[in-house]
């Protein structure tokens, strides 16, 4: 079933600083001033503490594909807290990673973090891909709409790795139900899809490889063409 929904979030307490509406830059920046899962700590030693033990599957998980495809300069975009950045950079260090993010206090706070590692501000609704060999699209897919996302989707000419936030299935579809019903103050948090909208998305466009990333299924893509 090819199906895309708004999808909504409950953020308590703190919904009063983040607003209704996920949509903008400054909404993200106050997300990250929150404690919960969302939020950005102030010191390394407490950044650190929070990467989890999915946190270093899904980095080791992205190592080896990174690998596998002979990636050396690894790009990966809206990076938000970085925890997974963070967990590659000590897994894999002899990748060169970049971290882009566009809330812009967000981006500020990382550089003051994250030693060693190149932090840029970047949209990807509006700039055009980094240099990379390997792209890494992490739980950043409900940004977008389908259009926005195919769209920068068509940009990149090196391999893609799209880790969605969450394939739309019926549980997931009741769960966003609930949220909508329980929390009637819930926060906008852009959009979810079943796994057949997702491809309808990269159709003919790209050759697809179904992978692992720590507990999460995800697509690597290469454009059709792409030099192996």
């Amino acid at each position: 079933m090819r199906l895309t929904i708004p999808h909504y979030f409950d953020f308590g307490s703190d919904r009063a600083a983040i607003g209704g509406d996920l949509s903008e830059p400054a909404a993200w920046d106050a997300a990250r001033d929150s404690a919960g899962a969302f939020g950005l700590p102030e010191s390394r030693a407490e950044w650190e503490a929070k990467a989890d033990a999915e946190t270093d599957r899904r980095a080791r998980d992205v190592a080896a594909i990174a690998r596998g495809c002979g990636a050396r300069r690894v790009c990966s975009y809206g990076v938000g807290t970085a925890l997974l950045e963070l967990r590659l950079s000590q897994i894999a260090p002899e990748l060169e990673l970049v971290c882009a993010e566009y809330a812009p206090r967000t981006v500020e706070r990382l550089r003051a973090l994250f030693d060693g590692v190149t932090i840029v501000a970047h949209d990807l609704r509006v700039d055009p891909p980094l240099d990379g060999d390997l792209h890494l699209l992490h739980r950043v897919d409900t940004e977008f709409s389908n259009e926005e996302l195919a769209r920068i989707l068509g940009g990149f000419r090196q391999p893609v790795l799209l880790v969605p936030t969450v394939l739309l299935r019926w549980k997931a579809l009741l769960r966003e139900a609930f949220v909508r019903v329980r929390h009637r103050r819930a926060t906008r948090a852009g959009w979810v899809r079943t796994e057949e909208a997702f491809r309808a998305l990269w159709a003919g466009r790209f050759d697809v490889r179904d992978v692992r990333v720590g507990a999460a299924r995800a697509f690597l893509l290469t454009p059709v063409g792409a030099a192996r």
